[in-house]
């Protein structure tokens, strides 16, 4: 699920834009080292520009350096590298100048995904913001849930503090609703209701319309109620 190798990529981020450890070589260095002159000069520039603005540069390293590690030709590498800081620089602007790395990169993939950037200040504006809230958003969005419905589920999964695996069975609901023919909106509401059952301690099964239990009995001998 894309959800899930998002969240092994920002896995992954969360290392990479750390601190290096003592003899560890920062990823500047590393860049250095493995992308030609010239590309490493530009990369280098919009780390420098970024970082002027509050994006961590070593997030462009490593972009840079994922795109080396998967043979992406030279000329190709700036270009992405380019794009991506855009989106970084706009995430920035959306989260607020206290977004740390992880959120950051999530925003840019929410961006890149189809979330629009007001819909991610929206989100921005919450308290309890988190990256996976942001990578559940975008993978709403990209499944085809109206971007607002999207936004008014992440906030109330995390206005009730549900835990990110439970954030992502939310999203992995709606998907699979869909796919059973329920339309986007009905998907969520369903969604909605099982975590309002729920209070936040977890998303349950979708109830089938018709299947919830009786609280009356009929008497036998077909007597009324």
């Amino acid at each position: 699920m894309r959800t899930h190798m998002a969240m092994i990529t920002l896995a992954l981020s969360l290392v990479l834009v750390g601190r290096p450890a003592a003899g560890q070589e920062s990823p500047r260095t590393r860049a250095q080292s493995l992308l030609p002159a010239e590309v490493f000069a530009q990369v280098d520039a919009m780390a420098r520009a970024a970082e002027q603005d509050g994006v961590p540069g070593d997030i462009l390293f490593n972009k840079a350096l994922e795109g080396n590690a998967k043979h992406v030709p030279a000329d190709r590498i700036v270009p992405a590298v380019r794009a991506y800081s855009g989106r970084l620089q706009e995430a920035h602007t959306a989260f607020g100048a206290d977004a740390g790395g992880p959120l950051l990169i999530a925003g840019a993939d929410a961006l890149q995904r189809g979330v629009g950037t007001e819909i991610l200040r929206s989100l921005g504006r919450s308290s309890e913001r988190s990256p996976t809230a942001c990578l559940v958003l975008a993978d709403l969005v990209e499944t085809g849930v109206e971007g607002q419905q999207a936004l008014g589920l992440v906030r109330e999964a995390m206005r009730m503090r549900a835990q990110d695996q439970q954030m992502l069975d939310m999203s992995a609901q709606v998907r699979r609703l869909m796919r059973q023919g329920e339309s986007a909106t009905n998907a969520v509401e369903q969604v909605r209701r099982g975590l309002q059952r729920g209070r936040g301690g977890g998303v349950t099964a979708p109830v089938a319309p018709g299947s919830e239990p009786t609280t009356q009995t009929r008497r036998r001998g077909g007597g009324g109620a």
